[in-house]
């Protein structure tokens, strides 16, 4: 098996993802990159459509790829806003905003687990002497998955569905055998919160807190908030394997406690 050390990622092609892909090139990995957009540091591109079933996807393409490489982790970074608003007496706004709802769950979620199941075996024959830290499976969740801002509620859902299967995948193996990790980035500044603020109506409540944190400059950079992801994924560390299975708060550096 190649001594070189790969990673499998998706929504490398901007915002939180671009900047950990550059981290993770700049510390000598290679990349394979799953998406509609290259970022530009990967070392092998699958054009993939996150919104399409894995039947109709170029899974037979990413297996050929990982043959004899050794995976060090996959990072699940893809992610889409659904759209917030929607007029009660318009049928058709109504029909979108359920099909926005419906693409939202693909994406960030089934689209995950049905990648992940077909990676877990070229991932798990990669566990060698070698290796400094366990191999690992990562997503970029969400406190909306466990405690949803006002309007973010049904975003939520999609990121809660993710957060399941993830504490699924940590009861089906131990934290030394596979570390299943989801990470809430934080409050970063990113093309999703200037989308959710130009493109729903002014009056929810979610617009109102991101304009706030604007304005307030409380919202994070993506490149600090890639560093934190990067340290926190590629460092053995306590609190990198006691967050098996949990939420994980970059921002904070803690693992979310449910009250």
């Amino acid at each position: 098996m190649s001594t070189e050390k790969w990673i499998i990622g998706t929504g490398f092609s901007r915002g939180i993802g671009f900047e950990l892909a550059k981290v993770i090139k700049d510390n000598n990995y290679k990349i394979i990159h799953l998406g509609r957009g290259q970022c530009g540091f990967e070392d092998v591109f699958i054009w993939w459509d996150l919104l399409n079933p894995i039947k109709e996807t170029p899974i037979l393409e990413l297996s050929k790829s990982l043959y004899g490489k050794s995976i060090a982790g996959f990072i699940y970074g893809a992610g889409v806003m659904p759209v917030l608003g929607v007029s009660e007496s318009n049928r058709a706004e109504k029909h979108l905003f359920w099909q926005s709802q419906a693409e939202a769950m693909r994406v960030n979620y089934f689209s995950c687990a049905e990648i992940i199941e077909d990676i877990l075996p070229f991932i798990m024959s990669k566990n060698d002497a070698q290796s400094s830290i366990t191999p690992f499976v990562a997503h970029l969740s969400s406190l909306a998955a466990v405690d949803p801002f006002p309007g973010l509620e049904l975003y939520g859902a999609t990121k809660s569905a993710c957060l399941l299967y993830f504490q699924w995948l940590s009861k089906r193996f131990a934290m030394d055998e596979l570390t299943c990790l989801s990470v809430h980035p934080g409050a970063v500044l990113t093309d999703m919160v200037n989308n959710v603020i130009q493109n729903s109506p002014s009056d929810l409540e979610i617009v109102k807190i991101y304009k706030k944190m604007i304005q307030n400059k409380e919202l994070m950079d993506p490149k600090r908030s890639a560093e934190n992801i990067y340290n926190f994924l590629f460092t053995d560390s306590p609190m990198r394997n006691n967050s098996h299975g949990k939420l994980y708060l970059a921002d904070k550096n803690e693992i979310f406690a449910y009250k």
